[in-house]
């Protein structure tokens, strides 16, 4: 075998032993946590569940006529509880419903590794909209008449 060869063969392995001991790491978390799921994971949600109930609020049209940014703020409320319900349902479809089982426990991580992309991307568009609604909530204020 050549030098190249065995080295790429070496860091195959150093790659798939650390993916594992990875897995086999956050499995345990599940397997000894109450809720089913990952530190990471519970934390992400109750943020997101938050971030959700806030949207809501401000989704919700009020009885009076709305300016343009009124509007706008209306608009990026209900994108930020839209992608705020993705992370949940992809939360809820990754937990553990047997967190006592191992087998459940394991296939859980695997399942949290193999959309951990998705999780991130979400993640991301929800900070986006996020800072969007901060931007306009700050407009708002900024132009509000004073009392």
């Amino acid at each position: 075998m050549d030098p190249f060869t065995a080295i790429g063969l070496a860091s195959s392995i150093v790659q798939f032993v650390d993916y594992g001991t990875r897995l086999l790491c956050d499995a345990r978390e599940i397997y000894t946590s109450v809720s089913g799921s990952t530190d990471e994971n519970k934390s992400i949600e109750t943020v997101t569940a938050e971030m959700k109930a806030l949207s809501a609020k401000l989704s919700l049209p009020p009885a009076s006529a709305q300016t343009e940014d009124e509007k706008a703020l209306r608009r990026i409320a209900t994108e930020c509880e839209s992608v705020s319900s993705e992370i949940l349902s992809l939360l809820a479809k990754i937990r553990s419903p047997n967190p006592k089982s191992k087998l459940r426990s394991v296939w859980s991580a695997l399942q949290s590794k193999m959309h951990q992309a998705q999780k991130l991307d979400l993640q991301n568009r929800l900070r986006d909209c996020r800072d969007q609604l901060d931007l306009q909530l700050n407009v708002l204020n900024r132009f509000a008449p004073s009392p």
